[in-house]
């Protein structure tokens, strides 16, 4: 068992998570995704610091409404960093996660 978040943000515009220092990565414990207009968002979530990472999470939300995703207490691991994009770009996804060693 990894514990628990010790983070949150509130991601309105694709980019890094969080800075990272040599060695460490990203555990991400739940996230939820918010959606105001009518289009259905999609949060995805790549392994690395940049757009060009590896898709490790890819989540669709609901029109209209919001959705939370919850990854347990072990979390979804990000050796890497973390890089969100959102679709469309209007979307707002809470992130809660916690930095750790490699």
């Amino acid at each position: 068992m990894y514990g628990s978040p010790t983070g949150s943000k509130l991601v309105t515009a694709d980019g890094s998570l969080v800075s990272l220092s040599v060695g460490e990565g990203v555990r991400i414990f739940n996230m939820h995704i918010i959606a105001s207009g009518t289009s259905t968002p999609i949060t995805t979530v790549k392994n690395g610091v940049d757009s060009s990472g590896t898709i490790y999470l890819k989540e669709t939300g609901t029109a209209s409404t919001g959705k939370t995703f919850d990854y347990g207490v072990n979390g979804k691991w990000f050796p890497s960093g973390c890089y969100v994009s959102q679709s469309p770009a209007d979307g707002t996804t809470n992130i809660e996660f916690r930095k750790d060693l490699n």
